[in-house]
């Protein structure tokens, strides 16, 4: 009887080791394409440790509510944004940008009626004049106005993109990581939404992921794993051929885009601005 006991805790103790399981948010709306490259790339981090893992989605909620359950240790276990100081102070944070700084790069989703007006813009003075989507708990939105831009603000992801094909913004800047496969997933309800890419907002802006501040095994595995994938390449690989990110290649297609570069004055000191592997610089 002793023996099955210590054969049922050994069973016990080796199935919650194997599998570690990780509770995410649920995708923002059924047309949100960049969802599972985040997902991905947990999983890559895992199986560069061989550590097996189950990714459970919680229900979609807004990005401030999210943070907060976060904090909590409430609902999600883990979470991707963009980052702030605020966020950073608060959360756990692995300090390796999602998509090596591209969602700092902000081409803009537009109605095709909106292609020439934005084709004759040329200059950040130029760019203040237009109204613009953003979410409303983003740090973008603190970025933009910060730098003078003109913010019209939403909490509903999906509702940016009926504002502008409304004409209630004239765009909604969008990573050039994200921008295009949204487009296209929108394709059959939105048949006149385009992205304008000939014009690039940038600012250094990356993307990370966040957890509780006590969860240190989560961030170390993490670290380690994504720090693995970045050393031989498979993280590069994963970039190059995930369909969020695989269009963005060969990078030389952005060296005659027009790139208007703002402050980012929300950005943490602890960046680590000087590891150049972690980035992608776009233009010549």
């Amino acid at each position: 009887m002793n023996k099955i006991i210590l054969i049922w805790l050994l069973l016990l103790s080796y199935t919650s080791i194997a599998s570690e399981t990780i509770r995410v948010r649920g995708s923002q709306s059924e047309h949100d394409s960049t969802h599972n490259y985040y997902i991905g790339l947990i999983e890559l981090a895992f199986e560069k440790l061989n550590k097996p893992i189950r990714i459970q989605f919680s229900p979609y909620m807004v990005q401030d509510r999210a943070l907060s359950e976060l904090q909590s240790g409430r609902l999600i276990d883990l979470y991707w944004a963009g980052t702030n100081h605020q966020r950073e102070s608060e959360l756990g944070v692995v300090r390796i940008p999602l998509n090596k700084g591209l969602l700092g790069y902000r081409v803009f989703t537009i109605h095709k009626d909106n292609e020439q007006f934005f084709s004759e813009i040329k200059s950040i003075k130029s760019l203040k004049n237009i109204s613009m989507c953003q979410g409303q708990h983003w740090p973008d939105t603190d970025i933009m106005l910060a730098a003078g831009l003109s913010i019209t603000t939403n909490v509903i992801y999906e509702n940016m993109f009926k504002q502008v094909y409304a004409g209630r913004c004239k765009a909604f800047p969008r990573g050039i990581n994200e921008a295009f496969s949204e487009v296209a997933s929108r394709n059959k309800i939105m048949p006149d939404l385009m992205v304008f890419d000939d014009l690039i907002l940038h600012y250094r802006f990356p993307m990370y992921f966040f957890t509780h501040k006590d969860n240190k095994q989560l961030i170390n595995d993490l670290k380690s794993g994504l720090t693995l994938a970045l050393k031989d390449g498979s993280f590069d690989h994963y970039m190059k051929t995930h369909p969020a990110t695989k269009h963005l290649f060969p990078l030389s297609q952005w060296d005659n885009k027009t790139i208007l570069t703002i402050n980012n004055p929300f950005l943490s000191q602890s960046t680590p601005t000087d590891n150049k592997e972690l980035w992608i610089t776009l233009g010549n």
